[in-house]
């Protein structure tokens, strides 16, 4: 069977209904994708490691599973790829290095073991910055990644690859990091739909180290019903995992509908400054949707960015030096700029930071004490150039500059999730970002199903 570009965009729920029905096979699917991935790589460069050969087998293994009735897993024969942050036993994991190509783990993280149990088909491992570090799409060793639609330029990072993937039908889901933004950025720039969720709801065991106490697990997919599906896979504690919250874990899926009427939206108008016009145009016009749907809107005043930079820089460099450490000393040349200084941030800086941040914890935590959820813009800029970052309203942007919406949320451990809002032109997709308290994805993701299903941003897809 001849499978068409639609149906490999399709939502990841859309194809699980296909394989259910039988009107096509796992090995039609991963052949089709495999075909379109070979087509398409040249120019989006969006894998470190393809695995065409083994998603075949495992394909081939899941329709003899289908035709003997042995179906109970909910990603069953679906094609998926992973950032290459995620150990993979027998696999590559390189974390954007290239030093590191030989690297075979002897075991799966946890992610990866909860994928292949749910059924999940393997495509490869996908390119990032470089050990998942910044927004820009680019690695110096693999070659930068091209945004599906306009390959000019980024999908943003460092899930960047992921974004292209899921974006461009070369994935129905992916599995991203996200530790400043690096799951919701490319989210929005790609026109897919980026869930970061609560700090522990995801097990970051095995995964390359970034910063422990900032460092989130985070799905890329093409619909909020894909993401609520893949959640529902992922969270959760286990025993022996520390990197788990022995929290409850709810259904996302069965509680996706249920009615949004008079939830209160907080919004921080202050921290708008600094956005491309586009930007703040596409995020009023998604906040009228809102209130069309029933929602409230409420003015809060959060901890700004720029209040919380200076603790996260600290935590993050602090936590990542640690991590880092033997690399750090004997390949000094793999490390960038102040990378390097990350190791000479005293104890002492290191504690009051994180006193500070549960300082702003506290103070987020007042801000929504009178609302449900709080909305924002995902990303400042409309194109992320590889060439650098532009200049608005005079002023050259740095990287902290781009981060001012989603590096919150990561400092404070909340969950949030970048939704399709909009384009500029037609090339150019906008995202919006709606966040709830510690633990409430599923309210989260209620809301943002009943926005998407408002609009028709989603269904729009590169022409590609």
């Amino acid at each position: 069977m001849q499978i068409s570009r639609e149906v490999l965009l399709s939502p990841l729920h859309e194809l699980v209904s296909l394989l259910e029905r039988g009107d096509v096979s796992s090995e039609e699917l991963v052949q089709a994708t495999i075909e379109r991935t070979e087509a398409l790589e040249p120019e989006l460069n969006s894998y470190i490691t393809f695995l065409p050969e083994r998603a075949l087998e495992r394909a081939r293994r899941c329709d003899r599973e289908r035709a003997r009735g042995d179906v109970s897993a909910p990603l069953h024969g679906i094609p998926i790829s992973l950032k290459d942050v995620f150990e993979t036993a027998g696999i590559p994991t390189t974390a954007g290095a290239r030093f590191l190509k030989d690297h075979e783990p002897s075991n799966d993280a946890e992610v990866v073991r909860r994928l292949d149990e749910a059924g999940a088909i393997l495509m490869g491992k996908a390119n990032l910055n470089k050990f998942a570090g910044g927004e820009s799409g680019e690695n110096p060793d693999f070659g930068n990644m091209q945004n599906p639609w306009n390959r000019n330029y980024s999908p943003s990072g460092s899930s960047g690859g992921s974004a292209a993937q899921v974006a461009g039908g070369l994935a129905a889901l992916s599995i991203g990091s996200d530790n400043g933004g690096s799951v919701r950025n490319p989210a929005s720039v790609c026109n897919i739909v980026g869930l970061k969720p609560t700090h522990g709801r995801i097990s970051t065991e095995g995964m390359f180290p970034r910063a422990y106490t900032i460092d989130h697990a985070g799905t890329l997919t093409r619909t909020v019903k894909d993401a609520a599906i893949a959640l529902n896979v992922l969270a959760g504690h286990r025993a022996g995992d520390t990197t788990t919250a022995r929290h409850a874990v709810s259904d996302y899926t069965s509680e996706i509908n249920a009615p949004i009427t008079g939830l209160k939206v907080g919004v921080d108008r202050t921290a708008l400054r600094g956005a491309e016009s586009a930007v703040t145009e596409t995020f009023e016009r998604a906040l009228t949707t809102l209130t069309e749907l029933g929602f409230r809107l409420v003015d809060v005043r959060l901890p700004s960015a720029e209040e919380m930079s200076n603790a996260m820089y600290l935590i993050f460099l602090c936590e990542w030096g640690a991590a880092h450490e033997p690399w750090m000393r004997e390949r000094p040349e793999e490390y960038a700029g102040g990378a390097r200084g990350a190791m000479l941030i005293s104890a002492v800086d290191y504690l009051k930071a994180q006193r500070e941040r549960r300082t702003f914890q506290v103070r987020a935590g007042e801000a929504m004490k009178n609302v449900d959820l709080l909305a924002s813009p995902t990303y400042p800029i409309v194109r992320r150039s590889h060439r650098g970052l532009p200049t608005i309203s005079g002023r050259q942007l740095d990287s902290m500059d781009v981060l001012r919406f989603t590096m919150p949320y990561d400092l404070l451990g909340l969950p949030a999730i970048s939704l399709p809002a909009g384009f500029d032109g037609v090339d150019a997709p906008i995202g919006f970002q709606l966040a709830g308290r510690a633990f409430d994805e599923a309210l989260v993701l209620r809301a943002a199903h009943a926005y998407e299903q408002a609009t028709e941003w989603h269904r729009r897809h590169p022409d590609i």
